[in-house]
């Protein structure tokens, strides 16, 4: 809760100069004949000040802020009633802080939970200890025709109400302090008309008089929903300050004389202001931190839905290449071979392109695999893999089609070049010993090629000749490419 910076001398400096002014302030809105007033604005900027820096020097804050409150009282108060006053003041801001620390309060007021700890720590029990301490001080010093509870009832509403409208003010505005609880929206057109209206309405208020407007009844009711609209539609930040525009709005209206309930008693008159500007500002600081906590909650789930979306495609993109890869060489897999097979040779027959199948496989591969073990046998066909891949075409398909057969598509390629790379794979892997333990193994490969024929319907077609090219090569002697010379089957 709060920061852990210390105090800087400015702001130890403008904190009591605050307070005296806002106790001048407050003094100001006074309208009762004992000087009691309608609102208590220094007592939410010590609060806030103790919820910022941690009690971090408090000695030296409560000692400034007793003689901020003798300076600002005086000559109104006696010097015993303004230090009495300000030891008050203090006492009430330590409990409701303390009592804030204790149950983990959020300072941007982040949750609905937030402000009620805030309500229940400062306006109800440390405003309330405050109003029984003062009241008590006043009736003794300042005895008049108002009673004790008249005092307390006053008392306790003023801090109040003085704490929940400063307090969320000062940290939202706080140097560094940041409104991220909010989302911020873009404003449009019936925002603009909706500041019109409240302007025009705040007008009326301004200018009624005991609730009246040219015969009309105003009812302070009509404030609210620019309240809500705040709340609904900007950050915390903002809807604080729109609130306590509002309430200074409906003061103001008050200190003027102009009754906005009516012809009322002016401690029933007050009470009601009290009780109006306290519900309003209740009402929505509890509705912005609900819906910035709404709006948070929202943004995390699109963020772990995107993750997870995220993440699922990236399974999916795997299983996908899985799928159609085979794990051993990172080729192709049969079953992608001969889908791909199915396609580019249709595009070849429509186009009238050549096509060829070259099927090539390890010599003596079971050798490798019984004298060396099977895992040799991998290194031998992941070297075969790689040296091959490096001199196709990127058109070209590479495929490992089982075991130790390889099958390479070559589109628009006819026999003549089909046979020339054939040969320089061979060569090249001929020339090319795999490394395996200690030993140095000297492999070689035979090789396949067939042509794509009019009469080819299915892939299995061109590879059946390939591989009996391939048989023919390995019954020849092996290290060796031999070309498909078989007839066309006659219709």
């Amino acid at each position: 809760m709060g920061t852990s910076e210390p105090p800087k001398l400015v702001q130890l400096v403008l904190v009591p100069v605050l307070f005296y002014i806002g106790v001048k302030l407050s003094l100001a809105f006074a309208v009762m004949p004992e000087v009691v007033v309608m609102l208590w604005l220094p007592n939410g900027l010590v609060l806030a000040t103790l919820v910022h820096f941690r009690l971090r020097r408090y000695a030296y804050f409560a000692l400034l802020i007793v003689i901020a409150e003798i300076a600002a009282d005086f000559p109104t108060f006696s010097i015993v009633e303004a230090a009495l006053f300000g030891v008050i003041n203090v006492l009430e801001v330590t409990i409701a802080y303390l009592l804030l620390r204790r149950w983990h309060f959020d300072p941007r007021f982040a949750a609905p939970s937030d402000i009620v700890k805030f309500l229940f720590a400062g306006p109800v029990v440390g405003a309330f200890v405050a109003a029984c301490s003062g009241a008590a001080i006043y009736s003794y010093f300042r005895g008049t025709d108002a009673t004790y509870f008249e005092f307390l009832r006053v008392w306790w509403f003023s801090d109040a109400t003085g704490l929940l409208l400063v307090t969320p003010l000062i940290l939202s505005l706080w140097p560094g302090a940041s409104d991220t609880t909010g989302q911020h929206v873009a404003l449009r057109w019936f925002d603009g008309i909706a500041v019109l209206l409240a302007s025009v309405v705040v007008a009326i208020f301004l200018m009624s008089d005991k609730g009246m407007f040219h015969g009309i009844h105003v009812r302070l009711v009509l404030l609210f929903p620019f309240a809500i609209y705040a709340a609904a539609r900007l950050t915390p930040r903002a809807t604080i300050v729109v609130t306590v525009v509002l309430a200074a709005v409906v003061l103001s209206v008050t200190k003027n004389g102009r009754q906005p309930f009516g012809e009322l008693p002016i401690h029933e008159t007050v009470y009601q202001v009290q009780q109006f500007v306290f519900i309003m500002t209740a009402m929505s600081l509890g509705l912005v931190a609900l819906l910035s906590q709404l709006r948070s909650k929202t943004r995390e789930l699109e963020v772990r839905v995107h993750e997870r979306t995220a993440e699922l495609r990236a399974a999916n993109e795997q299983l996908q290449r899985l799928a159609v890869t085979d794990p051993l060489t990172g080729l192709l897999n049969r079953r992608a071979l001969l889908d791909l097979m199915q396609r580019e040779m249709a595009r070849a027959l429509r186009h009238r392109h050549e096509l060829a199948v070259i099927i090539f496989d390890v010599d003596r591969f079971k050798q490798v695999n019984d004298r060396y073990g099977h895992a040799a046998g991998d290194i031998v066909l992941r070297r075969m893999a790689s040296v091959t891949a490096e001199m196709v075409r990127d058109t070209d398909i590479l495929a490992r089609y089982g075991g130790e057969e390889f099958v390479l598509v070559a589109p628009e390629t006819d026999e003549a070049h089909a046979l020339q790379l054939a040969e320089r794979i061979r060569r090249v892997l001929q020339s090319s010993d795999v490394s395996v333990s200690a030993d140095r193994l000297h492999v070689t490969a035979s090789f396949g090629i067939s042509m794509l024929r009019a009469n080819d319907m299915t892939p299995e077609h061109i590879l059946a000749r390939a591989d009996s090219a391939l048989y023919a090569a390995k019954t020849g002697g092996r290290d060796r490419v031999i070309v498909d010379t078989s007839l066309p089957v006659r219709p």
